[in-house]
């Protein structure tokens, strides 16, 4: 009986070991490393097309976002358009009330005529040519008298 229960023995290790065997060259065998690396490999595909999805949706964002941008630049030109060639047909108002025009009118005249008048007394001879003897030059009986 001894030699029947060695042999079962013998059998139940011989089974256990190999489904032991098998689980643990399984996971350790090139098939578990390729698996592992072909699942890495679909996790970072996964990842990479999340990150073109987004990338996508912030370029389609900034594509709206310009053209908003340009429609409102479109009306803000075309309104400015409308606004100068209204300012070309109305007549342009002055910079000063007509009371400040006259006002610079007249001192412009007044500075004209005292320009004038310094221009005629400029064509005199200075007073150091005139025929009269005057300044250290002229003699003591004329200072005296």
């Amino acid at each position: 009986m001894s030699a029947i229960i060695g042999i079962l023995l013998v059998l139940a290790g011989a089974v256990v070991g190999f489904f032991v065997a098998r689980y643990w060259l399984k996971e350790h065998s090139d098939e578990a490393r390729l698996n592992e690396q072909v699942q890495q490999s679909r996790e970072q595909l996964a990842a990479y097309q999340q990150e073109v999805a987004e990338h996508f949706a912030t370029a389609s964002a900034l594509v709206e976002q310009l053209e908003e941008t340009q429609e409102k630049l479109k009306a803000y030109l075309s309104h400015s358009s409308e606004i100068l060639q209204q300012e070309q047909t109305q007549p342009s108002l002055p910079f000063f009330a007509e009371d400040t025009m006259r006002q610079l009118r007249m001192a412009s005249q007044l500075q004209k005529d005292s320009s004038q008048a310094k221009k005629e007394t400029a064509e005199a001879p200075p007073r150091d040519y005139s025929d009269k003897k005057s300044g250290i030059f002229s003699s003591s009986k004329e200072k005296t008298s």
